[in-house]
């Protein structure tokens, strides 16, 4: 491959839907190819996700590779050392008006603190779901008491019920000025954050800790919350199995991803390689 030339310099790449298959599992293909960019092209990679940094560094540790973290939907930009370098929280008031929203319709729920994730009580639904996917364990005590010690960067909701967790979207949509929170709904749970920030500020973040220009990266995903991401990075990359909203936001398309698209992406935009 000597010769080749790529203006790509970062790769922001999605989880669920984009990197892993639908069964959460990982391709060769795509690992073969990500560790080609990281380690003959000198391209870095960030996995840019709405999880906390220990739901997401073994993605890293399976590849063979090191590289930076944005969590929290691109709210906290960790380094490949393991520094907070890009942190943004939730403002004291919106984050209590939220617990008034949870106690009123009796919702599950989580906050954050950088990299440690609390519940009131482990006797709930969203602990075991929550201890697979963070791959640590929470912290427990009352949220408003915890909350008078820090900001969140995050509140989600947790529900089998679809009806509370509608319910809860509603009244945060009524109560709650909408400048002030962005709001994600998939599946079993509704993600609430402060505005200003989303998958796009992780194109800012890192475009700022490499010295480069937005124009230097690729982002890859499939889903409504990697509109901003796509919509910022110079080389935006949506799935054939991303929702037509972030088809319409991409300027390229790759296979699915339980067809090596990631893979796919690297090899026509990284190395000129077409499939």
């Amino acid at each position: 491959m000597e010769g080749f030339k790529t203006d790509v310099r970062v790769i922001c790449c999605d989880i669920d839907g984009t990197l892993v298959r639908d069964d959460k599992s990982l391709s060769e293909e795509n690992i073969r190819w990500i560790h080609k960019a990281v380690h003959e092209a000198g391209v870095h990679f960030t996995l840019v996700s709405g999880r906390m940094v220990s739901g997401v560094r073994p993605f890293y540790d399976r590849m063979g590779i090191t590289g930076p973290v944005s969590c929290y939907n691109g709210g906290t930009l960790v380094d490949e050392d393991g520094n907070i370098v890009d942190d943004h929280r939730m403002g004291h008031d919106i984050a209590m008006a939220l617990m008034d929203i949870r106690d009123k319709f009796k919702a599950d729920a989580l906050i954050f603190d950088g990299m440690r994730w609390f519940l009131e009580t482990r006797d709930c639904y969203p602990y075991k779901p929550k201890v697979k996917i963070y791959e640590c364990d929470c912290e427990v005590g009352p949220f408003r008491e915890l909350l008078k010690k820090f900001d969140t960067n995050k509140v989600i909701f947790m529900s089998k019920d679809d009806s509370v967790l509608e319910n809860v979207r509603q009244e945060i949509l009524r109560t709650i000025d909408p400048s002030k929170v962005t709001l994600y709904r998939s599946g079993d749970f509704l993600e609430v954050m402060a505005s200003g920030y989303d998958k796009g500020s992780a194109i800012d973040a890192l475009a700022r800790h490499y010295r480069i220009e937005a124009s230097h990266i690729m982002a890859l995903g499939d889903d409504y919350n990697d509109i901003p991401m796509l919509r910022k990075a110079g080389y935006s990359v949506a799935m054939e199995n991303a929702v037509p909203e972030v088809k319409a936001a991409a300027r390229y398309i790759t296979d699915t991803n339980n067809n090596d698209g990631v893979a796919k992406a690297i090899k026509r935009y990284v190395f000129g390689i077409e499939s």
